[in-house]
């Protein structure tokens, strides 16, 4: 993508519309924006990282695509591990690349209880297969290897729903290395399809550029305040003057730039979550997952509340699973061939909070699981257990730091009437959203319907953050939906914008 540029002078820019982030929201409305004519420019605070550069050393890969390099965490009891892409594309880079739409049922409660216009499955439905046909959105063909098997193998014994699952795709290779930055441009990621027809348009995308503050006045965003770096590292002042400004910075830092800038008002204050729990089931027989993609079914049986499925595996990648308890689990390395990682995943009813720090780059997130998502996460730990052993596992280790592990089916009930331990049970989610929810409910709703700030006339926001709850699934065609639409609405509202001032000018 030959526009992926840092400066080497300060710069002072104007454009018809800036977009802050480059991930799915970011990309998706770049694609609406230039494709109407519109003058662009997009800043992102990551690096571009072309497929052909793409390290296959999980230390290096991590450092390069992954915010914090993947080290952070929402603080809370226990604190929920989180990850974020942090370059060209966003979290499409190091993401699995799997396609599901939310709910409809889902989608109709969002609606009214967040009042929200002209939002259901039916007129969602053009959005979300826009998303689908520019990812290409297909089930992959060909073995799928022994670490898809085992799912669909104790699923189907147990009697449960299993589907198998599209992922945006062009000849995928199998080579394993989705969280790492595909090495073949085979995943559809915003770098791969969005980013470069928008760069071919004319738009100017600015990487390794941090957007510091967006100035408000008189009830409009007038100018973006960011700090770029020059090839030799210098830090150089970037300011930006648009007539529309999108924040596409995802769940976390949408909030936290809102805030810098002046916003408070229901931002931030309702981050949601897929708490996710991980188990590594040991068999007699090689799984070697570490020679096929990631697990390629998922159990459906008890979507959208739960969801088990499996997760990249690579030695490196296990290693930094097992280091969550290392002196207990550690000797599994040596068994590593024998091994699949997997996971159960709820919706979570619990909600958090984003705050930005003075003189810190990175805010602070807190999150508190709600009663009862501790207990559909020992509910889905013990299904995900009931599966292992049903696809013919010997021993089965959840994600609890100092458990034993179970050795029979028998054992795996231990958690579906008891609690969790909450200092020992080891959490991640890859899946952020809702702390900007939209709608028309004056309680709720930091944005209208479609993505506007309130009290400013050209601000949008349109990334994860206005998924107004936890969707079940993987969000980014939900992500993607809905930038698209809140594009469409801010195009129609600037022409409206424009006609009104221009009879102003007549009058």
């Amino acid at each position: 993508m030959k526009s992926s540029f840092s400066p080497d002078s300060a710069l002072a820019l104007e454009a018809d519309a800036v977009i802050i982030g480059s991930g799915a929201g970011g990309a998706s409305v770049a694609d609406v924006l230039t494709a109407a004519g519109l003058s662009v420019i997009m800043l992102e605070e990551g690096n571009h990282i072309p497929s052909k550069s793409a390290s296959p050393v999980a230390s290096e890969a991590f450092a390069a695509a992954w915010r914090s390099g993947g080290l952070t965490a929402a603080i809370g009891q226990p604190p929920i591990a989180y990850a974020e892409g942090r370059c060209v594309g966003g979290g499409t880079e190091i993401n699995s690349a799997i396609t599901q739409r939310a709910d409809s049922n889902l989608i109709d409660q969002w609606c009214k209880l967040y009042k929200i216009a002209n939002f259901t499955p039916d007129e969602l439905a053009q959005y979300y297969q826009r998303a689908e046909t520019t990812v290409n959105a297909s089930l992959t063909p060909g073995p799928l290897g022994r670490a898809t098997g085992i799912l669909q193998q104790g699923g189907i014994a147990l009697g449960w729903e299993v589907s198998e699952l599209k992922r945006g795709q062009r000849g995928c290779k199998g080579a394993n290395r989705c969280s790492f930055v595909c090495p073949n441009g085979a995943k559809q990621s915003m770098a791969v399809t969005l980013l470069p027809k928008a760069v071919e348009r004319g738009m100017r995308l600015l990487a390794k550029t941090r957007v510091d503050k967006i100035r408000i006045e008189k009830g409009r965003a007038t100018e973006v305040l960011a700090r770029s770096r020059d090839a030799h590292g210098k830090v150089l002042p970037v300011r930006v003057k648009a007539g529309l400004v999108f924040v596409c910075a995802g769940a976390i830092h949408t909030p936290t730039l809102l805030r810098r800038s002046g916003l408070h008002e229901r931002i931030g204050n309702t981050l949601r979550l897929h708490p996710t729990i991980k188990a590594t089931a040991l068999f007699d027989e090689p799984v070697n997952a570490h020679q096929s993609r990631l697990p390629l079914t998922a159990i459906t049986q008890f979507m959208p509340e739960q969801r088990i499925g499996g997760s990249v595996f690579t030695p490196s990648v296990f290693g930094l699973s097992l280091a969550e308890d290392w002196t207990n689990r550690g000797d599994l390395m040596q068994n590593w061939r024998f091994c699949g990682s997997y996971y159960g995943m709820i919706r979570s009813r619990g909600v958090g909070s984003v705050r930005p720090l003075p003189g810190v780059n990175e805010p602070l997130v807190r999150f508190k699981l709600a009663p009862e998502d501790w207990i559909a996460l020992g509910q889905v730990l013990t299904r995900l257990g009931q599966a292992m052993f049903a696809a013919g596992a010997r021993k089965v280790f959840p994600g609890i730091s100092g458990h034993e592990g179970w050795t029979s089916p028998d054992q795996v009930h231990e958690f579906w009437n008891e609690p969790l331990p909450k200092r020992a049970t080891n959490l991640m989610t890859i899946h952020l959203f809702s702390s900007c929810p939209p709608g028309e409910h004056p309680d709720a709703c930091a944005l209208d319907s479609y993505g506007r700030a309130r009290g400013v006339e050209n601000l949008f926001v349109a990334d994860g953050s206005i998924i107004p709850e936890a969707p079940g699934v993987n969000p980014q065609m939900t992500i993607m939906a809905l930038a698209f639409r809140a594009a469409d609405a801010a195009l129609s509202h600037s022409a409206q914008e424009r006609a009104r001032s221009a009879a102003r000018d007549r009058s």
